[in-house]
């Protein structure tokens, strides 16, 4: 039986090759949409309730309730800190125990020539009825905006918390970054054309035109 570090390893050497799990994930892959989220000013309640509103709806359009998934939660290392079993991520997902979640570190995602560029990473198998992903959704929505919550990171007001959902059955990922947008990739633009048809209103512009040439 593969543990589910192995089946993640797999997952990504098996249908996205090469790939580095890294924002901005639109422009590490060929076949992908980049959503805006943004309407109005930011210091508005209705502000975030329209990016919670466009985020939550474009990944119910991505997943349906049974899809199985990898959730990735990926935090920058400081010195000796480790992922806590008790943050905010973990805890929308229902049932989690502390065996379901395999750890491991990505040295230099970003920088290459920094060795003290090192992510710990956190991967669980589940399926999507289990997690609360509007809560994770909001909380990344208020990344840049500390006085606001929930947050990922609750203690801090700097956050480098990233959250990644792989779609095991459908072959996407869906990352969204902050309050501005939402990136998807996946193996086979007929997989995205549902996505790109029905939320097309809400493509990134200045992305726009490289988009609609994957569906011409």
């Amino acid at each position: 039986m593969q543990t589910t570090k192995k089946e993640y390893r797999n997952f990504l050497n098996d249908n996205f090759k090469g790939l580095r799990l890294r924002q901005p994930l639109f422009y590490s892959w060929d076949i992908g949409l980049r959503f805006d989220l943004q309407v109005g000013s930011t210091d508005t309640d209705e502000y975030f309730q329209e990016v919670t509103r466009r985020a939550s709806t474009i990944f119910q359009t991505a997943f349906d309730n049974l899809d199985n998934v990898f959730l990735v939660f990926m935090d920058y290392k400081y010195k000796r800190r480790k992922i806590r079993f008790s943050n905010f991520t973990f805890r929308q997902i229902n049932n989690l125990q502390r065996a379901d979640i395999c750890y491991s570190k990505e040295k230099r995602l970003y920088e290459l020539d920094d060795k003290l560029d090192i992510r710990n990473i956190a991967c669980i198998k589940t399926t999507v009825s289990k997690i609360n992903f509007k809560n994770i959704l909001i909380a990344i929505g208020h990344t840049d905006f500390p006085p606001r919550q929930p947050r990922l990171d609750q203690n801090g007001v700097f956050t480098s918390k990233e959250v990644y959902f792989l779609n095991i059955d459908k072959k996407l990922i869906f990352h969204m970054y902050d309050d501005r947008g939402l990136d998807i990739i996946a193996t086979d633009k007929e997989t995205i054309k549902q996505i790109y048809k029905k939320h097309n209103d809400w493509i990134l512009d200045y992305d726009r035109e490289q988009i609609d040439k994957q569906f011409e």
